[in-house]
């Protein structure tokens, strides 16, 4: 009967000691490539992409991203195991006597750390704001995604773009070859011209070449964004962008900036994470305490039950120097984040001073481009009523195409900029709505897409 019993509580301790273990399953890993689709509407896939839907493409599609979203769980997870309280240890010995007339004696024991109840409290604190920080920087880490993925659809955009302008260069040049083919038939030029005019048309071509390989690196660094197979169909529309914002709204936004920034927010949730672990080490510095109960027999079969205590002696001063390190940890946190303030500032007011620049230029060349169009369809109307040369035509068509280049790489470089200064002043970049609540009261609960 003895036996049954103590074979029950054996089974029974085993069932309360591996209940709640994980268990183990292999995770194989994928052998082929998994790519999104393109999105859709009414069941249709979308031929055309603006930037806001690429962006947010990215955000729910690409594989770094939703890598790096783990980290969300683990952080969970780290957060649930703060909270737990530490296991009870069991203890149990047995002695057999080598005289005569003596019994087999035995102990057991049960004590338990009870010094975790002063630092628990600080450690769930610092836990709470260390995955604050971590879904904060996730967040950071998709408006970087969103923006690199815009800067990635501008300059495919752009190089698009550029390339219908350069076909028609090329084209331009093709006409006045022909035209001098025609008038070296004639006798009308010389055969130093009309090579100087091939020169001139085959470095066109090739200029075209180089700009549809810029197409195509530009097309696959967005495919790459947006985790779409090299083949994939689609085409761009006009990237628009946030507007530039005038001084008082610039002024407004920086002093915003740590209650709007992710990255900021983030480095304010590790701050605190800092400082509650530096309280944490500052009340461990208090000597562990741990308190157990034993139930023994000795070989004279005399049972005893007492309480232990056992304690421990601070006499080499660790865990002073642990809190001393936890003191340098959390103003080295406090430092940084203010280097990052200073940092983000300063990138945003020169950055919104290039694109001032930048819009000036612009608005300049923009005022010369209608007389140039209107000069160049005249010469397309002189040209072919044989009233211009095919040299002063050609002349006139390159200046244009030149003119609307510049006017082209002006445009694609102050929409990067734009883009780059609305995430530096943490507004949410093209697609990124999902995020926007990262900056809410409560950053611990950032939704993750």
């Amino acid at each position: 009967m003895a036996r049954e019993r103590a074979r029950r509580a054996g089974a029974l301790l085993l069932v309360l000691l591996l209940g709640g273990c994980v268990s183990y399953q292999p995770r194989p890993l994928a052998q082929a490539p998994r790519w999104s689709p393109l999105p859709a509407a009414h069941g249709r896939a979308l031929p055309q992409l603006d930037l806001a839907q690429a962006a947010a493409l990215a955000l729910h599609d690409n594989p770094d991203y939703r890598a790096a979203l783990l980290d969300a769980r683990i952080s969970t997870l780290q957060l649930r195991a703060a909270g737990l309280l530490p296991d009870p240890q069991l203890s149990a010995s047995a002695d057999h006597p080598g005289t005569p007339g003596y019994s087999r004696a035995w102990g057991l024991g049960l004590s338990a750390d009870v010094s975790w109840l002063l630092t628990r409290g600080a450690t769930l604190d610092a836990a709470r704001a260390q995955r604050a920080a971590t879904m904060l920087n996730l967040a950071w880490r998709g408006w970087a995604l969103a923006q690199g993925t815009a800067t990635d659809f501008i300059d495919a955009w752009s190089a698009q773009q550029r390339c219908a302008l350069l076909q028609r260069q090329v084209d331009t040049e093709r006409t006045r070859a022909a035209a001098f083919s025609r008038a070296l038939q004639r006798r009308d030029v010389t055969l130093e011209s009309a090579a100087a005019n091939l020169v001139t048309l085959a470095a066109a071509e090739s200029q075209l070449a180089s700009a549809e390989q810029a197409r195509a690196a530009a097309r696959a660094r967005l495919d790459a964004d947006l985790n779409l197979p090299p083949d994939a169909r689609y085409t761009l529309r006009a990237p628009s962008v946030p507007a530039l914002p005038d001084a008082h709204q610039l002024d407004a936004a920086l002093a915003a900036l740590p209650r709007t920034r992710p990255d900021l927010l983030a480095l304010t949730a590790a701050a605190q994470a800092r400082d509650a672990e530096f309280r944490a080490a500052v009340l461990a510095q208090f000597p562990a305490l741990s308190v157990g109960i034993t139930r023994a027999s000795d070989t004279s079969r005399v049972q005893s039950t007492g309480i232990g205590i056992s304690l421990s002696l601070p006499v080499f001063g660790g865990a002073q120097a642990r809190a001393r390190i936890a003191g340098a940890t959390r103003d080295r946190a406090v430092a940084e984040y203010q280097a990052r303030l200073d940092g983000a500032d300063r990138a945003a007011r020169a950055l919104a001073a290039q694109l001032r620049l930048l819009v000036a230029q612009r608005t300049q060349l923009a005022g010369h481009l209608p007389q140039l169009r209107e000069l160049a369809a005249n010469a397309d109307r002189a040209f072919a009523g044989g009233n211009l040369s095919g040299t002063a035509w050609a002349g006139v068509q390159q200046n244009l195409i030149a003119r609307e280049l510049e006017r082209l790489h002006l445009d694609a470089t102050l929409a990067k900029g734009q883009v780059a200064l609305a995430a530096l002043l943490g507004h949410v970049p093209p697609g990124a709505a999902a995020l926007s609540t990262a900056t809410s009261s409560n950053p611990a609960e950032v939704p993750i897409p």
